[in-house]
Order: C-alpha cells, then structure tokens, then sequence
C-alpha cells in the first residue's frame, strides 16, 4: 500500500478552485485531499468512496449546495454518511442564521474564510481523530457482541450465548409442557494435553472437535463451547434412549478420530466423557441448576475413567403412561372464550386423546366442510 493510501482521506468541496486548491495545499502533506466544485458532485463521490472520513463544504454552491448535501448524508440509510463529520465553510456572507440552518441540518463544525493553515490543520486533525476514536469503539463494541454469542475458535456459540438461549428454552418447554435434555461433554486429559503439545495445537483440536459436535446437531438443537475444553448441547423434544444413542455415536466417532498435530505431523488420539440429563420441569427451576446438575453426571463418567457417558432423568415416567385425564369441552370453550388459552396447554394430551373420535367422524362423514373449516382457521 503505497504513502498516499495510507492517509486519512478527506473531501473538500466548494465551487471556487482556488479555495479547493488552498485546502489542498494545506492538508496535503497529512492528508489525501479529494476535491469537489458542488454538492451533486460531492455525494456521488461519498456514494462510491467510503475511504472518506470527514467533510470540508463550502454553503453557497450551484446543483447541490452545502445544505441540500448535509441534508442527504444526514437522512441517507448509510451509517457511514450519516455520522461522517461535516465541517462547513463559511464567508463574509454567511450571517448567524445561516449557521444555525447549518447545525440544525447536522454541520459538526465551522471555519470562516479567509482561513489560515493552523486553524485548517487544527480542524482537519481534530475530526479525523473523532471519527477515527469512534470507529475503533464501534468496532470494539461489534467484537465483545460477538465475543458474546461465538467462540472464536470453534465456531460455536459461546457461554453467554448458551445460557441465554437454554433460559428461553426451559421457559418456553415449561408454558407448553415441552421436554430437552442437556448434555456437558469434556476432552478428557485436556490440560496435559495443552502442556504437551501447545497452544496453537489444541486450538486446532479444538477447531475439529467442535466441526465433529457440529455434524450431529439438528437445527432445532444447541451446541456451545462455555469453557477451555467444556462443550455443551441442548436436545430438545428428544426423549434419553435417543439422546443417549446420539452422543455415543458422538463419543466413539471422537475416539476413532486420528488427530493429526498441525506442525509435527504426528498424530495424537482423543475420548470425550458426556453428562446428560433430563430434568423434571416447574416454573421455580433455573437454568444454572440444570446444568450444575448435568455437571454432576459428567464428573461421575470422568471419575469411572473418562471416554463413557452417564445419563440420568428426573422425570416421572409413570405418569406418562397414565391414561389421558378427563376433559369438560365446555369448561375449555369457556377459556378460550376468556381470553385463557395458557390454561389449556398443560392438557393438550388430553384434548388431543378425546376429540380425536369427534375429528375422524367429520372427516369421514362432512369432509369438504371440515376441510374447508381448517382452511378458514389457517387463514387467521
């Protein structure tokens, strides 16, 4: 990238060459001067050059005057020319008032003509170093966002994202009487791992590893990295033999794996140990005991050895084998007419169990008009 790439790049407008040319002869030597003679001119530079960090405009200009470009960068849907600072050139002509249009229309700043080198510079430099500031923190500030919701290294979602996402989980499975199971996986011998082979190494096992995870998990699933070699997932309406068969398919494909160091070519083979568990859901549960709880199960599997599973479920098995419970279809109509429809959820089984006679014989016997009722009801 050559000197002059490299500076700060500035745009100078205003329909007397000689103006522009002093700007430039100024600001030269510490910046890239681009030039304008109008407005109309000025913005379609802006428009194809986003190099550009602060504008010199001069009012009074024909096509598009100084106001009418502060106006379009101030309304534009461009971030960019909307924050871009704008420093007007005013003359001997230029009253209070017109300042004022000036600001109001977003002007950051005035320099009157004649203008001296000094206070050109002194302009120049301040704006520069505004915008400059404001990009890094804008910047810094997209960054920790994402820091926030993504592991750098994996790919994967990262802690804070994790706990977000399960806390709406739990909510939601708890108002629909839905149902997930959690699951804490570790490398095992991580940390001799790490001491042997390096850093740079085990951010590329890491990087497999968690590709390895990926491939298994649905979209309606989670999967995060909340620690330095702690991976947990999410499975939602899974019931624990399905569960359990995914992450052992999960555990042997990890074993298998041949992990090829990225400097020394060798080859180093790696097991996971898996907590999984399936809490009894209720409104007074949070998300942090979950997984307190789940961690209680990956240390029993880690203690039995390492490279196995241990699964544990809180729920009352029994209770879904019951017979459906009893409905009143008026009582229920009667919710619904209330404005209730919550509390209708906890006994949708049960709805479901009873009506089901009452659908398949309107169905059989009045087709076209049940099929013409599901219609009407999909529409609203």
């Amino acid at each position: 990238m050559s000197e002059k790439e490299q500076k700060p790049r500035i745009l100078a407008v205003d329909d007397s060459r000689v103006m522009r040319r002093a700007m430039t002869k100024v600001l030269s030597k510490d910046y890239d001067v681009v030039e304008s003679e109008n407005g109309e001119d000025a913005w379609t530079i802006l428009l194809n050059d986003d190099s550009i960090q602060v504008v010199f405009t001069d009012l009074s200009m024909p096509f598009l005057d100084g106001y009418g470009l502060l106006e379009r960068m101030r309304t534009s849907d461009d971030e960019r020319l909307n924050e871009m600072p704008v420093i007007i050139i005013t003359g001997n002509d230029d009253d209070d008032d017109a300042k004022q249009e000036a600001l109001d229309k977003g002007a950051n700043d005035f320099i009157t003509k004649p203008f001296d080198s000094i206070q050109l510079q002194a302009r120049a430099k301040a704006h520069i170093t505004h915008k400059q500031t404001a990009t890094k923190l804008s910047e810094t500030s997209d960054k920790l966002a994402n820091q926030a919701t993504t592991d750098a290294i994996t790919g994967l979602g990262g802690q804070q994202y994790f706990c977000k996402v399960g806390e709406e989980i739990l909510s939601y499975a708890n108002r629909h009487s839905g149902q997930f199971i959690i699951t804490r996986m570790d490398i095992d011998g991580f940390n001799n791992l790490f001491i042997k082979y390096g850093k740079e190494a085990m951010e590329h096992l890491l990087q497999t590893v968690g590709g390895e995870f990926s491939k298994h998990v649905r979209q309606e699933d989670t999967i995060a990295r909340i620690g330095v070699s702690k991976f947990a997932l999410i499975l939602k309406e899974t019931n624990m033999d399905d569960a359990t068969n995914l992450v052992e398919r999960i555990r042997e494909e990890i074993q298998n794996l041949n992990y090829k160091l990225p400097e020394s070519g060798g080859t180093i083979k790696l097991t996971i140990s898996a907590g999984l568990y399936e809490p009894e859901l209720t409104s007074q549960l949070i998300f942090k005991d979950i997984i307190s709880e789940t961690e209680k199960y990956l240390a029993q599997a880690i203690s039995a050895g390492g490279n196995r599973l241990i699964a544990h479920t809180s729920t009352n098995k029994t209770a879904a084998n019951k017979p459906p419970e009893d409905i009143n279809i008026i009582e229920l109509l009667e919710k619904l007419k209330e404005n209730k429809p919550e509390e209708l959820l906890p006994k949708i089984d049960s709805i479901l169990y009873h009506i089901k006679p009452l659908l398949k014989f309107l169905a059989i016997n009045a087709r076209d008009k049940f099929q013409e009722a599901l219609r009407q009801i999909s529409k609203k």
